[in-house]
């Protein structure tokens, strides 16, 4: 960020937004305030201060012994604890504490080392090492990096750094994505026709409606509602796996505000009607329309791998997981020419580029339909 010669000492913004005060003492070394101002101004009136005592001849150099620093490890359970201070949802904070255990503490090259002794070349190497160890799952290499920028800005914010040196090029680079098949319709009935009874209603959910995993096993039977196109399936929170205090992971249900893009009611195909009538027919009010036998919320990982062996009992791609239906969903809305927005407001996603670019596919057979329709007069 910039910085500001006010006339006396100077003043400058950090990228959290918070700003720090230096100047130069009548002994010429270089001071800084103790803590970060929430504006400028006020780091302003912190500088005049100490001009006023250097002029009134009462001004005494700040004690030069430096405080205790932390660890990297340190700073990282002290930003975690100001996330949970912060309100950060419980699924959130399980998240980030599962991305600097195993991507940031268990690396005690780094984890171990004083945050002021912290530079470019140690975060270089602890970004290596992550890459090498885990190179299959860059999205989250690159959430660990950000997290690692972020835990170190507080290190800036607090006076440990002068400045944050996490800045590996590579690691800011967007990840290629891998371009994702169209699963054609029948591989998708033929899973659906080989799954157990109890799992068919949140596969029939994200295969031909859409839903994301967990928002298809946190549905409820007050989630089915009479509209006046019919049968939807309101959508208004997601089933998160949370690590409890005894370590046990349980499935947590995450309500979502009513403003954000995934709070959706998505009609019910008409040819999947009769599915979903019976489920609601056969679960008790106000119950989970998916659980286990013993009536339990289903584990994510449970239900994935019940998809696993449903789709290789039909027979169709290994590749195809519940979230394709995604793919082959958003491809028929746009055949049926329905514009990104509406898709949008179907799948709940916000984010058009990624509708066209990730999600909508071109069916094999779709050119030759199209090309069949133009006719060309010919004299």
């Amino acid at each position: 960020m910039g910085t500001r010669k006010p006339g006396f000492g100077t003043t400058r913004q950090l990228s959290s937004g918070r700003f720090q005060a230096r100047y130069t003492g009548p002994d010429k070394n270089r001071y800084k305030a103790e803590h970060t101002f929430s504006d400028e101004l006020d780091a302003l009136a912190w500088l005049a201060g100490i001009r006023k005592q250097i002029d009134l001849g009462t001004w005494q150099p700040p004690t030069l012994v430096k405080p205790s620093i932390p660890s990297v490890e340190d700073l990282t359970k002290r930003w975690l604890d100001l996330c949970k201070a912060d309100g950060l949802r419980p699924t959130s904070l399980a998240t980030y504490e599962a991305i600097a255990e195993n991507r940031i503490l268990c690396y005690p090259e780094l984890a171990q080392l004083s945050v002021d002794k912290v530079d470019a070349q140690a975060v270089a190497r602890w970004w290596g090492r992550v890459v090498e160890d885990h190179p299959t799952t860059t999205d989250r290499n690159k959430r660990a990096y950000g997290k690692l920028k972020t835990i170190l800005e507080l290190g800036v914010e607090y006076g440990y750094l002068e400045h944050n040196p996490v800045h590996v090029r590579a690691a800011r680079r967007q990840p290629q994505r891998k371009n994702k098949m169209l699963p054609n319709t029948e591989e998708l009935l033929g899973i659906l026709d080989n799954s157990p009874s109890r799992y068919k209603f949140a596969v029939c959910m994200t295969l031909f409606h859409g839903l994301r995993v967990g928002e298809a096993l946190g549905l409820r039977t007050e989630h089915i509602v009479t509209t006046s196109q019919g049968l939807g399936i309101r959508i208004e929170g997601t089933m998160q796996r949370l690590k409890q205090s005894d370590s046990r992971t349980t499935m947590h249900w995450q309500p979502m505000p009513k403003t954000q893009a995934g709070y959706r009611v998505v009609p019910v195909l008409s040819d999947f009607l009769g599915l979903v009538r019976h489920t609601l027919e056969h679960t008790p009010e106000g119950n989970l329309l998916t659980t286990t036998s013993t009536g339990e919320p289903v584990m994510d990982t449970s239900f994935r791998s019940v998809f696993h062996r449903a789709k290789v009992k039909a027979g169709a791609s290994e590749e195809i997981t519940p979230h394709y239906g995604r793919n082959w969903l958003i491809t028929r809305l746009a055949e049926a020419g329905a514009t990104p927005k509406e898709i949008g407001a179907v799948l709940g996603q916000s984010d058009l580029s990624t509708i066209v670019g990730v999600y909508m596919k071109v069916r094999e057979t779709r050119p030759a339909e199209l090309m069949s329709r133009v006719s060309v007069p010919i004299s």
